[in-house]
């Protein structure tokens, strides 16, 4: 007979579950990487190393952008401080430092100033009373007069309402120096019927720094009259014109390889001249000179104004002349002809 071992009795404790959901242990993120084969989780790790490099980047260009804008900033108000105390500053303080910007094409250096210059109030007052001049006694003291007598200048001045028309304004136009004179321009107005004419009055100072009218540019003078220029068969004339680049060669002047041609205009003068020059003789040279690029006194549309001397050529059409000397870069004639000096 099989003995049997000792047995213990245990008690099993049954727990009965009712019927329901699974039991949850709620949202469980997965960890970066996990899951992904050894290769593709060094090549994320490796992506997002350099994503934050490129973050701090980005960082730094905002702060860089940030301070430079601030430095430029602080240099913007400085410069505006200077600015405004400088024009704060007297006018005669100003003027007594080196150059001024040359105002009749937008650039160029002042000549050195041995005289102040008046100022625009002034300069339109000294216009005024000079036109109303008529005693030849008192001519001197507001025009330069240079060969035209004080009697011919009274006389001009009373006759010059007939002419132009009554003076309707008279407008400052700023320095316009040339031919290493001090020059100031005012534009002066006058209306004649329903044409508006004008005159312009440069002014310069003379030996004592007074200022005074050119009369000569004033008067737009030429030798002798445009009549007789146009007229003559031959002889010479000295001429106060504008003058622009031109290309029309015919007659004695119809070798465009020896001659430079140049298109010559007068307010006094209905019709339009043409002079010319032998290719890089000193007057073409200097014609080049006046209207070239470079000249702060050329107008945007290459027109100037010049002092010429002209003569007829035999053969040469009524309003073709060769130019001889080229006196001046404007209507002001100086001891030295424009031709004569350097660039």
């Amino acid at each position: 007979m099989k003995r049997r071992g000792v047995q213990r009795a245990v008690k099993v404790q049954r727990f009965d579950r009712a019927a329901g959901d699974l039991p949850s242990l709620g949202h469980l993120e997965r960890m970066p990487g996990t899951g992904l084969p050894p290769e593709k989780r060094r090549k994320k790790r490796r992506r997002d190393s350099r994503r934050g490099s490129r973050r701090r980047d980005r960082k730094l260009r905002r702060n860089v952008i940030v301070v430079w804008s601030v430095v430029f900033a602080v240099v913007s108000l400085v410069a505006l401080g200077v600015a405004v105390v400088y024009r704060l500053r007297p006018a005669k303080d100003r003027a007594a430092e080196t150059v001024a910007v040359n105002a009749t094409a937008g650039g160029g250096s002042r000549v050195a100033e041995r005289f102040q210059s008046p100022t625009q109030e002034a300069a339109l007052e000294l216009v005024k009373k000079a036109l109303m001049v008529r005693d030849a006694a008192m001519v001197g003291g507001y025009f330069r007069l240079e060969s035209a007598s004080p009697e011919a200048v009274a006389a001009f001045l009373r006759d010059m309402e007939r002419v132009d028309g009554p003076v309707t304004d008279c407008v400052w136009k700023s320095s316009m120096d040339a031919n290493g004179l001090l020059l100031e321009g005012v534009s002066v107005i006058t209306q004649q019927g329903d044409k508006r004419r004008n005159r312009l009055a440069l002014l310069t100072p003379d030996e004592n720094g007074k200022w005074k009218i050119d009369f000569a540019a004033f008067a737009r003078s030429v030798k002798p009259a445009w009549s007789e220029i146009m007229s003559m068969a031959t002889g010479e004339g000295l001429v106060r014109v504008v003058v622009a680049k031109d290309n029309y060669y015919n007659g004695p002047f119809k070798d465009e390889a020896r001659w430079s041609c140049y298109g010559m205009a007068s307010p006094d003068e209905p019709v339009v001249m043409l002079g010319y020059c032998r290719r890089d003789c000193p007057q073409d040279i200097a014609m080049a000179r006046l209207l070239g690029g470079a000249n702060p006194l050329a107008s945007d549309r290459g027109l100037r104004r010049a002092t010429l001397e002209i003569r007829r050529v035999d053969g040469a059409e009524s309003r073709q002349f060769e130019i001889t000397r080229v006196l001046a870069e404007d209507w002001v004639v100086s001891a030295t002809p424009f031709d004569e000096t350097n660039p």
